[in-house]
């Protein structure tokens, strides 16, 4: 697997398949079984500053007191080295980081204030504080509707424009519109060149049959089929 720099890179594939282990190992978290991993030509532990990371859950207490600007502030901890405070910069990036997903706004509003939507541009705008070349999120729509999740798409798009994207999620639909590289995981990796999904990619991902119907925003149907032992 191969991912150029500047491309929008969807990653999908059933439960268990492996995609949240598979950036965990991009990141160092996880160490890789086999083979090796590089980030701009450097181990994970040595190229991860160069990744922001958006992971599945965002657990927290929600009556923590902690602020919008708190939040992303997080995403500068590792920068500020043994500095008791954090600097203009730091704050500047903060604001700048919640601009670029029109979120400056709520700055100063409690994190559960926020409707889920909301939410995940503050997480999405933690990743990004680090001023990453690449960005990795894990399934950053599961908890949203249809409309929050074309305009969360919307901005990873334009977020595009100045790094690397790699996304994890379930929705094929919706991500073969926006991604420009597309790879089915289930344990062994199927890769594609392009953001056209096939049945057979599918089939041998998700070891199913499964039948495409695109027409204006993309659906998908899938046949019965025998789910083996």
């Amino acid at each position: 697997m191969e991912v150029l720099h500047g491309e929008f890179f969807g990653l999908i594939g059933p439960n268990g398949g492996g995609k949240s282990t598979l950036l965990k190992a991009v990141l160092g978290l996880l160490p890789a079984q086999k083979g090796s991993i590089r980030i701009y030509g450097k181990e994970p532990l040595k190229g991860r500053k160069f990744v922001g990371y958006v992971p599945q859950y965002s657990n927290f207490d929600k009556d923590f007191p902690i602020t919008v600007k708190n939040v992303v502030m997080m995403g500068r901890r590792r920068m500020k080295g043994i500095k008791p405070w954090y600097s203009r910069k730091d704050q500047e990036a903060v604001k700048d980081s919640l601009s670029k997903v029109d979120m400056i706004d709520h700055i100063d509003k409690h994190i559960n204030a926020l409707s889920g939507g909301q939410k995940q541009r503050v997480f999405i705008a933690r990743a990004l504080v680090t001023e990453p070349r690449m960005l990795l999120l894990d399934e950053p729509t599961a908890s949203v509707d249809a409309h929050v999740e074309e305009s969360i798409y919307k901005l990873l798009t334009d977020l595009n424009k100045e790094m690397t994207i790699i996304l994890v999620t379930h929705d094929i639909g919706i991500i073969s519109s926006h991604v420009t590289t597309i790879a089915c995981i289930n344990k062994h990796l199927f890769t594609n060149n392009d953001k056209n999904i096939s049945p057979e990619m599918l089939e041998e991902a998700y070891q199913c049959p499964v039948d495409l119907i695109a027409h204006g925003v993309p659906h998908r149907v899938l046949p019965p089929h025998d789910h083996g032992n």
